[in-house]
């Protein structure tokens, strides 16, 4: 898990689990010959709780010696622009924290690992989470001790544990008021289920989190002989791939699922949204006529040949491109692109953004912020001020006056860099898409032209 002269950066929120994580490392520095630094995510969510917690994480670095970079975020935000859940995105966004750190420490040629503070509790609840939502045997192993550079020295020890280790210390701790209520899946789970079961055998937790640990090591050994017979199946395409069928009914039920299972996950570049009925349509296939055909997520087609089963990644559609125009000085792009259907995957890129197209009133401009400027803030058209919004987000004084907009009329369609408005959103109905991406990336000046489109 650590290797003696490694680096490693505690992720420390201020809890009971991640301040015991940082003790228990300092008091294993010598033995493993390991230096420790620590990162803090403060999320943007509740507010000055929020920030006494990040307060209470550089005070405790202070007090043992250790160096601490504090990240602050708007998870929130972050959330709307990308569709997320606020509990997903400050996952997201604290993990890419984390990377950006250890990245830090490996440009001076050092080995560095990323600790979290997971607990054998916490592996208990994510895999009951997994169980009621459905899953397979990688779901039912909860969590891993190791992930790559992420590891979890804590994952052995109950959450009761950790709380009595710091009792004893005398140390005080933060407690995140959300973890109290039920508004998460994973915390009614914490509240109400694991007690249940704690009635029916009070090592509950300790015993899911050893059935975890076994689930684990046979989903690795399960994997692997899954892949050696996708090998011998398998015949690679120039668009996919072809399951032979007497290959494939040689091998055990348990493997031809598994092999089933990563030949979509390879084909697609992801296993996220291929679930246990996907790898059902494909099987049931070998069983059909030739011709039958089966259309899975990623734009996959699964078809029954003389052979067996060919899966084929359709070539991605072109999109229709009905004009194409730039803004006079090269920072704006816009293109305007008919709506297929079904919808587009619209741009989640910071400096593209796609607009309904047939809701502009007056053309557009590009231009810094006029009197009068507004955008509406909800799918029900409720209007703000730009003013307004620009210092709810806190942009400084100075700054605002640079920010390049779109604008139709005075209603800013593109606050760029920040948000676009509601009401040019595109939705499923939309006829036309404006796409529009802006060059400056992260440059401080504004656009000052006025050219209208």
């Amino acid at each position: 898990m650590i290797a003696t002269g490694s680096h490693v950066v505690a992720a420390v929120s201020g809890g009971a689990d991640s301040v015991c994580l940082l003790l228990a490392l300092l008091e294993l520095r010598e033995a493993f010959g390991m230096t420790v630094s620590a990162v803090h995510v403060e999320h943007g969510i509740r507010g000055a709780e929020s920030r006494a917690d990040a307060a209470f994480v550089e005070e405790l670095c202070k007090e043992h010696g250790v160096f601490c970079r504090v990240y602050a975020c708007d998870a929130p935000r972050y959330a709307g622009e990308h569709g997320m859940s606020e509990e997903e995105a400050g996952r997201h966004l604290r993990y890419g924290f984390f990377e950006e750190e250890k990245k830090r420490y490996e440009a001076e040629g050092r080995i560095v690992k990323i600790a979290v503070a997971h607990n054998c509790s916490d592996c208990a609840e994510t895999v009951l989470f997994h169980l009621a939502r459905g899953t397979g045997l990688g779901g039912l192993g909860g969590i891993a001790p190791v992930r790559g550079d992420i590891i979890r020295p804590l994952l052995f020890l109950e959450r009761a544990e950790i709380e009595a280790y710091l009792g004893e210390k005398g140390q005080a701790y933060c407690r995140d008021r959300t973890n109290e209520t039920d508004i998460y899946s994973r915390n009614r789970i914490r509240h109400a289920v694991l007690p249940a079961l704690a009635q029916v055998n009070s090592r509950a937790v300790g015993h899911i989190f050893e059935a975890a640990q076994d689930v684990r090591e046979a989903e690795a050994y399960l994997r692997r002989q899954a892949q050696q017979a996708l090998e011998i199946c398998g015949i690679k395409k120039e668009t996919g791939i072809e399951l032979l069928k007497e290959n494939f009914y040689q091998q055990e039920r348990a493997v031809r699922t598994k092999m089933l299972s990563l030949a979509l996950a390879q084909l697609a570049g992801s296993a996220k949204d291929i679930g246990r009925e996907h790898v059902r349509m494909v099987g049931e296939l070998f069983a059909r006529q030739v011709g039958r055909q089966a259309s899975l997520p990623y734009g996959i087609t699964a078809v029954r040949t003389y052979r067996g089963v060919a899966l084929m990644l359709a070539e991605p559609e072109k999109e229709a491109v009905l004009e194409e125009k730039f803004c006079g000085n090269d920072r704006f792009s816009f293109r305007i692109i008919e709506n297929p259907h079904p919808l587009l995957q619209i741009s989640k890129k910071k400096y593209t953004k796609c607009f309904d197209y047939d809701k502009i009133k007056n053309g557009i401009c590009v231009r810094n912020r006029l009197p009068g400027d507004y955008l509406a803030v909800n799918a029900s058209g409720d209007r703000q001020k730009l003013k307004k919004y620009l210092v709810n987000e806190k942009i400084p004084a100075g700054e605002r006056e640079r920010i390049p907009l779109l604008a139709d009329g005075a209603h800013i369609m593109w606050v760029v860099g920040y948000r676009i408005s509601s009401y040019y959103k595109v939705e499923e109905h939309t006829k036309r898409i404006l796409e529009v991406t802006f060059y400056g990336g992260e440059e401080d000046e504004g656009a000052d032209s006025r050219n209208v489109f």
